[in-house]
């Protein structure tokens, strides 16, 4: 079985729903998860789980000492910019693993290798849950050093870390930098269209080891769901019960997990709609025990089924 590691750095405070979250990382034993945080980790002792306590502050000076950068960060949410650079940064905590990534923590998790078995393991270099680019809310890659240096590739990534606020290279700047072609380069730059036979055998030459599949975990998006309806068309009622976790309108279909990105915070919504929980004071009403019989996520929050 090939072996995985998810690194999540988190600061202040865990989110309201984290004992469910930790309790869907305890039900993926054979993954594991490393934790940078300030955060009380109380009742969190799982197996497959370390957390590596450090502040804010301490984890931005490794992050420039082992990366060799200038990163000064005007919040926290501009560290997911540095997640191309998690293989320079903690090296040494991935070094023995077949296969590195990241996560967020506005998330449950189902049977991740349900989705990612050791066939599409073996194939695959880079996988990501978006067919349109790598995700930034989960994003795996094999622990080769091509993928550990891909950051490298990212345009003008220095000046990207340097700049304080988020600019998204985790997603769009990573993608470019596995599947831009030199034609794609200089049409970027010129603001000319080059796309002969070359360019596409080239761009399905780069992309050969990449699993950009659509996993639909995510939704309220401007990305077609199954059906093919967008945005605040798509399913708002999801349920996890037991490990396992579907929605309302596809049926038994299973998914690798619900992100709860669109439940709780308009930004990226795209629709003009307000995102449910955004401005609620409490949107998680269940306890981990109470995912065994079953839970329902939707615009009331975190329910008893």
């Amino acid at each position: 079985m090939k072996s995985m590691v998810f690194l999540i750095p988190y600061f202040g405070q865990f989110p309201e729903w984290a004992p469910l979250f930790f309790e869907t990382i305890n039900r993926n034993p054979t993954i594991n998860f490393i934790f940078y945080t300030d955060c009380d980790t109380t009742g969190y002792n799982f197996p497959n789980v370390v957390f590596k306590k450090m502040s804010f502050d301490e984890y931005i000076i490794m992050a420039k000492q082992k990366a060799s950068i200038e990163f000064n960060p005007a919040n926290a949410y501009k560290l997911c910019d540095l997640r191309p650079l998690y293989p320079k940064i903690h090296y040494e905590d991935i070094k023995e693993y077949d296969f590195y990534g990241w996560t967020d923590m506005d998330i449950l998790f189902g049977d991740i290798r349900l989705f990612y078995s050791d066939d599409i393991l073996k194939k695959y270099s880079v996988l990501s849950t978006h067919q349109v680019r790598i995700s930034g809310h989960l994003a795996l890659f094999r622990n080769t050093a091509n993928n550990r240096d891909m950051y490298k590739k990212i345009y003008d990534w220095r000046n990207k870390l340097v700049y304080p606020n988020f600019v998204g290279i985790d997603e769009h700047g990573i993608t470019n930098a596995y599947t831009m072609t030199i034609f794609d380069k200089f049409n970027e730059k010129f603001q000319v269209q080059i796309n002969n036979w070359l360019t596409r055998k080239i761009k399905a030459f780069k992309m050969r080891k990449l699993y950009l599949k659509e996993q639909y975990t995510t939704p309220f998006t401007t990305i077609p769901w199954i059906d093919g309806t967008i945005n605040s068309q798509q399913p708002d009622t999801w349920y996890y019960k037991d490990g396992r976790i579907t929605n309302s309108r596809d049926g038994d279909r299973e998914f690798m997990y619900i992100h709860f990105m669109n439940f709780k915070n308009s930004q990226w919504r795209h629709d003009e709609t307000k995102a449910p929980w955004e401005g609620k004071e409490k949107v998680c009403f269940v306890t981990k025990e109470e995912m065994i019989t079953g839970i329902v996520i939707n615009c009331e929050g975190i329910i008893k089924a």
